[in-house]
């Protein structure tokens, strides 16, 4: 009797070590949670939220008297109004924070002045009550592509992935994915009307790069309405970037002839 339970409590042992080998966890690829080395599905996957947010895009420069006075107050109240539904991104013009990327952009864009804002790519008034109205528009739209984003800084890369699905019928033809590298609490001296210039002044919201090298990004298609992209962006040296400072922003373009229009964005 003894040799049997013997037998049975060595047999067991192979099936206990084979449940305990069978990992928990995301299996599915297309969900930033993703295990690949998990082997049962349980529950953790995570999904974009079928939320719109606004993009804006405000022209500035540190030479630019107004851009350190109303310039910066309409920046600063729309991240304050509008908290996790809009994101303000700086293009600065022939300072030195400008560079290739913000160029292109401003080219496209073509701004009256400085500063001047864009809520996508359309134009806005130089009144706070326009700039608002439109960002309330936008994120009252219905989703067309609801987005989630994830990054990490390592050895001066940063790892970005972007998820992302179509919502509402959407066909999701033509979609290029710009991911953004952004920087905040760079000081900097500023001009500012009726002020002596503020050498201490600090810059928010800096667009520094993106991760393929391109404005508007690269071009994508879903699977089964689903895409998740993967990029390294390398960063410039921490003496010229303080990388605890940057982060990623990810815009969901979509190309219209020789037009781009934003459909939606994740930070």
């Amino acid at each position: 009797m003894k040799k049997i339970v013997s037998s049975l409590f060595i047999l067991s042992i192979p099936m206990l070590l084979l449940v305990g080998c069978s990992k928990k966890g995301c299996t599915d690829p297309m969900s930033l949670a993703y295990d690949s080395e998990a082997k049962k599905d349980d529950g953790t996957c995570t999904y974009p939220v079928n939320e719109q947010r606004a993009l804006v895009f405000k022209t500035t420069a540190t030479w630019c008297p107004y851009c350190g006075d109303w310039g910066q107050e309409f920046s600063d109240d729309i991240m304050t109004d509008y908290p996790g539904y809009a994101e303000v991104v700086a293009l600065h013009a022939n300072d030195a924070f400008s560079a290739d990327i913000n160029n292109s952009l401003l080219d496209y864009l073509d701004p009256s002045g400085y500063p001047h804002f864009f809520v996508g790519t359309t134009d806005i008034q130089n009144s706070y009550s326009s700039l608002s109205s439109a960002v309330m528009s936008e994120i009252s739209s219905n989703t067309e592509i609801s987005m989630a984003l994830s990054y990490s800084v390592s050895d001066g890369v940063m790892n970005i992935k972007v998820q992302s699905q179509v919502e509402n019928g959407f066909s999701g033809e033509d979609c290029f994915l710009a991911i953004y590298v952004m920087e905040d609490g760079q000081v900097a001296s500023q001009e500012i009307a009726g002020q002596a210039a503020n050498p201490d002044f600090v810059h928010n919201h800096i667009l520094r790069t993106e991760g393929t090298g391109s404005a508007f990004g690269q071009a994508i298609t879903f699977d089964g309405g689903k895409n998740l992209t993967e990029v390294d962006a390398n960063l410039a040296p921490s003496i010229l970037w303080n990388h605890d400072n940057c982060y990623a922003l990810a815009v969901m373009w979509q190309q219209n002839g020789a037009n781009y229009d934003v459909l939606n964005i994740a930070k």
